[in-house]
């Protein structure tokens, strides 16, 4: 079993690395290319198709709710996971805002209506997709491998350095402004990056505008070539000087420092691939093997599953709740229920808000499952309490040392993530919790 988790971690590994390796360069564009948006009003729409529908929930709590010091809330919100959700984009969307579109999978047909609406409407698309995914968007990530698991956690890394790295440019104002690559008093030097009849987008510095190829037969993508108010004028070699950097010195810095934090930001996503590799490889595999034994025991004998978290981590509860459903499993994740959370939460009081759906739902032979970055939030604390007082086996993943977690001699299991990173612990987390469900297996 211990040689299946490290086996498993090394095919995350790969994954990942060669993932970043090949998409760090357009991660880095649709990152400048989000915080455009947002400086301009935009809101981002995030819509996740089946089991992705968890990651269209965490999406948008951490654009909303950022938990590193000094980056601004952004407006995001889940949309639907149904058909309706193309209806919804169309009753919400407002020039200039984002859909970020996720699958495990390729696209379906929901999920290329939602893109085609949102295409002409005129927003930015994004879409992180399974392997050999495709789809009219801005931005098309596809993960290379044919487990979901592990191309949910890849998009997951890829979500949270959206988010994460989207905030650079938001030092750097002035590369948020609109710009025109041809628009100077002068011709410039851009390479064509996409052809499309008699019109070719150009890309100078990070930035692209398109242009008539009228003037230039037999254009090519990859040419470099000398445009003018939106016309290509004529093809220049790839070492020409750039004929605007003499008269605009100016515009010439501007992009340099363009293509100077893009390149801060491919390096940054590559390093942030890395750390949650290593991650990965300190976790205490006989702990993730003692967990696995007891859960599935409990299954067995016709235990439920209970799981509960806050935040970015209640939507990692409701995927290993969903996850385990799928497997044949018995699970239900509390924050699905929200009206019975809130309500909890307004007469009582937020630190009883799972203990209390534990009193009424949970059952001696029951696994009560926490999910907390922290280890130390006050109603996970109290809800697994409550758990083992009936006699449910606990289990919590942690980070942090394990917070106040660490400290109670009566929990079950506590696998910790050694880590205050919160987005690379998530990601780890996700892998355990994975993990784990693989090692149990399918129900009979």
């Amino acid at each position: 079993m211990s040689s299946d988790w490290a086996a498993a971690i090394a095919q995350r590994e790969r994954v990942l690395t060669a993932f970043l390796d090949a998409e760090q360069e357009q991660i880095a564009l649709a990152c400048h290319a989000l915080a455009r948006a947002f400086a301009r009003g935009g809101t981002l729409l995030v819509v996740g198709r089946g089991a992705a529908a968890t990651d269209a929930a965490h999406v948008a709590v951490e654009f909303m709710h950022p938990v590193i010091v000094g980056n601004r809330a952004l407006p995001a919100l889940a949309l639907p996971n149904d058909p309706t959700g193309v209806a919804t984009l169309a009753q919400l969307a407002r020039p200039g805002d984002v859909v970020l579109a996720i699958a495990h999978r390729k696209a379906d047909s929901e999920l290329d209506g939602l893109l085609a609406e949102a295409r002409g409407r005129g927003l930015l698309a994004i879409a992180l997709l399974g392997d050999g995914g495709d789809a009219d968007a801005d931005y098309v990530f596809s993960v290379p491998s044919d487990d979901t698991a592990i191309v949910q956690e890849v998009q997951e890394t890829t979500y949270h350095v959206l988010w994460e790295l989207v905030h650079v440019f938001f030092g750097h104002p002035g590369l948020l402004e609109e710009a025109c690559v041809t628009c100077s008093d002068s011709a410039v030097s851009a390479q064509i990056v996409e052809l499309a009849g008699a019109t070719a987008v150009v890309e100078r510095a990070g930035l692209r505008d398109e242009v008539a190829i009228d003037l230039v037969p037999d254009a090519a993508v990859g040419d470099r070539v000398l445009c003018h108010a939106g016309v290509a004028l004529e093809r220049t070699a790839a070492d020409q000087e750039d004929p605007s950097g003499f008269l605009y010195p100016f515009l010439d810095e501007q992009e340099h420092d363009l293509g100077a934090v893009l390149a801060d930001v491919q390096a940054s996503t590559l390093r942030k691939g890395v750390e949650v590799s290593a991650l990965r490889r300190t976790l205490d595999i006989a702990a993730l093997d003692a967990a696995a034994v007891e859960l599935a025991e409990r299954l067995v004998a016709g235990g439920r599953l209970i799981t509960f978290g806050d935040g970015g981590s209640s939507t990692d509860a409701q995927d290993l709740a969903a996850d385990c459903l799928t497997r044949g499993w018995p699970a239900l994740a509390l924050t699905n229920d929200v009206a019975t959370l809130t309500a909890i939460a307004n007469d009582v009081g937020f630190e009883l808000s799972f203990a209390r759906q534990l009193i009424a739902l949970g059952r001696a032979g029951d696994v009560a499952f926490a999910i907390t970055t922290s280890g130390s939030s006050a109603n996970v604390l109290r809800g697994l309490e409550e758990a083992h007082r009936r006699g449910l086996v606990t289990i919590a993943i942690s980070g942090s040392g394990g917070g106040r977690l660490a400290e109670l001699d009566w929990l079950n299991h506590l696998l910790v993530v050694a880590s205050d990173d919160i987005p690379r612990l998530q990601e780890a987390h996700a892998t355990i919790y994975h993990g784990l469900l693989a090692t149990i297996g399918e129900a009979a």
